[in-house]
């Protein structure tokens, strides 16, 4: 599992115990924010580059969960690595909770930037539509592309 999907996942489960809280409440939205920093020994950056290095993710949140069911939620994260060589990886997302269960997530999950001064070197943008099938429309670039070029130095 990549890091990415790991804290997404972590995220998610977040959110759904406190949806599943159903908080009963009159007027605007419950909100609710937390942030945290978190250091890890990088399995993707070991797996993909065969680099052992520790890696800092900054992750800042916020939840709106509206009295009809419906609840947004407002993530960002960044990635710092020990390792000077590996690029930094910034990802921010706002995902959309209907009552009915569908989900709508719009962002830019990925953008990863050189740490020599290049700047930006792979952008993902766009919209999901989580339900039956998933719907993809954006600038999507990590899909069909070897990540080392992007990640190893």
């Amino acid at each position: 599992m990549n890091r990415r999907t790991f804290f997404i996942s972590v995220t998610f489960a977040l959110v759904l115990g406190v949806m599943s809280a159903g908080v009963a409440q009159a007027g605007g939205p419950l909100r609710i924010s937390d942030s945290y920093t978190e250091t890890f020994f990088d399995d993707f950056i070991y797996e993909l580059c065969g680099i052992e290095t520790f890696t800092a993710v900054t992750e800042r949140w916020t939840l709106k969960k509206y009295p009809d069911g419906s609840a947004i939620l407002h993530v960002n994260r960044y990635f710092v690595s020990e390792d000077p060589r590996i690029p930094r990886e910034r990802g921010a997302g706002t995902s959309f909770f209907a009552p009915d269960g569908t989900q709508t997530t719009v962002g830019s999950p990925t953008r990863i930037f050189a740490t020599d001064g290049r700047g930006l070197l792979l952008l993902d943008a766009g919209r999901v539509v989580f339900g039956e099938e998933i719907t993809i429309r954006g600038h999507v670039e990590s899909f069909d592309v070897d990540l080392a070029e992007y990640y190893c130095p």
